[in-house]
């Protein structure tokens, strides 16, 4: 597939003119639409592979957005709804080479001093689109480093819940400073480059490995920086095999005890879909050089920064899922859609723990298995369901119940 929905409301600059698009539907699927040329078309599935199509309009703005209200019944412990994000985007195609992208997104509804929400930027950066093979990008991005970081509306992914791998071993929705280029260099041969910022090593825990240690650009220390680089191959239309390599070294107050704490990250990724059968997998590792440095700094830290510890050396997580839309033998003519699938779940963030003063924590040893449905009316709204048995190296699980309703226009 080469991109999802490209929809919004869109103003056209200096003629004060409304109109309403949508373009290619989710998972490959096309959505009937009234168009008003000149548009400004926005990135849905992919930042890269919508402005490697068609030609760009002179200039022109546009906004849409997506969001989730959601509903956990954990076995033995209260049930929880929650507006858990709402983001809208906006964008501005300044010429046919220049355009700006952003989202902006509020969690748990209310942000304040109180409660527990936030309003965060997640992408504001600018691209010079200059061919095909070479374009340029620059700003607040998505670090490029597995399929859900990217593509991570909520309809597009089944399940209520992202995979493990996404929450614990890479840190989704994952955002930092960076500037670099991307293009196609064949037909459905893409990649990225870019130079970003690093971690703070001073935010790594034995819970969520290297998560809490992104800067997402808010005062961000730049001494620390490397790359990452991504490629994507679509061999046949609908089937893409995607890897992804990231190097960096870690700002910390510990420097004197802990050095600069590089962080390596290999990943590879494929899904693929043929009529009403889907199916994605996906491998992931992180690597902390100086974990047992870090760990002896921790320790002789604060009381929280004792308490998130032992960091190990290596994170690791996957998954893998199959899926059918069941419409498509009860009513293969729909546009509708009724998805079940099965995923099962692997993310140890303490896979590798260095010796020291502490002992590596087996209750951050998680696997779980899920089944649900997904019911999409449109390819852009996605009512979810599902059920997931989770399970822990230090013994135990539970079952959760979880409900979703999802947008994205």
């Amino acid at each position: 597939m080469r991109a999802m929905p490209v929809q919004g409301v869109r103003l056209r600059s200096g003629r004060g003119r409304l109109g309403v698009a949508i373009a290619v539907g989710l998972a490959g699927q096309a959505a009937l639409a009234q168009e008003v040329p000149p548009q400004t078309t926005l990135p849905r599935e992919s930042e890269i592979e919508v402005p490697l199509g068609a030609p760009r309009p002179g200039s022109g703005s546009a906004f849409g957005g997506y969001g989730e209200l959601t509903l956990f019944v954990p076995a033995g412990a209260p049930s929880v709804v929650d507006l858990r994000r709402l983001v809208l985007f906006f964008g501005h195609d300044f010429s046919e080479k220049i355009r700006f992208y952003s989202e902006i997104e509020v969690e748990h509804a209310i942000a304040s001093s109180v409660d527990k929400g936030e309003v965060a930027v997640e992408q504001a950066f600018l691209d010079g689109l200059l061919s095909r093979r070479l374009n340029l990008r620059g700003g607040l991005i998505l670090v490029p480093a597995d399929i859900v970081n990217v593509y991570h509306e909520p309809p597009s992914f089944n399940g209520v819940d992202r995979p493990d791998v996404d929450r614990f071993i890479i840190p989704t929705t994952w955002r930092e400073a960076g500037v670099g280029i991307f293009g196609e260099l064949a037909e459905g041969l893409r990649y990225q480059l870019y130079a970003v910022n690093g971690f703070n090593a001073n935010g790594f825990t034995a819970e969520s490995a290297v998560r809490n240690g992104h800067q997402e650009a808010q005062l961000a220390y730049a001494g620390d920086y490397g790359a990452v680089a991504r490629v994507d191959y679509e061999p046949v239309l609908g089937t893409v095999f995607g890897a992804t390599l990231y190097e960096a070294s870690s700002g910390n107050t510990l420097r004197a005890a802990a050095g600069r704490v590089p962080v390596w990250l290999f990943e590879a990724d494929v899904r693929t879909r043929w009529q009403g059968f889907s199916a994605r997998a996906e491998a992931a590792v992180v690597l902390v050089s100086d974990a047992e440095a870090l760990n002896r700094a921790l320790a002789a830290g604060t009381p929280e920064q004792q308490a998130a510890g032992p960091v190990s050396s290596r994170a690791q997580g996957g998954y893998v899922e199959v899926a059918y839309d069941l419409l498509r033998l009860l009513a293969p003519e729909s546009l509708q859609s009724v998805t079940a699938f099965a995923r099962f779940d692997y993310a140890d963030t303490q896979a590798a723990v260095p010796p020291g003063p502490r002992a590596p924590r087996l209750e951050f040893r998680r696997t779980s298995e899920v089944v649900g449905l997904v019911y999409r009316p449109l390819p852009q709204i996605a009512l979810k369901g599902d059920l997931r048995h989770r399970q822990f190296g230090a013994g135990g699980g539970y079952n959760e119940l979880a409900a979703a309703i999802t947008w994205l226009f």
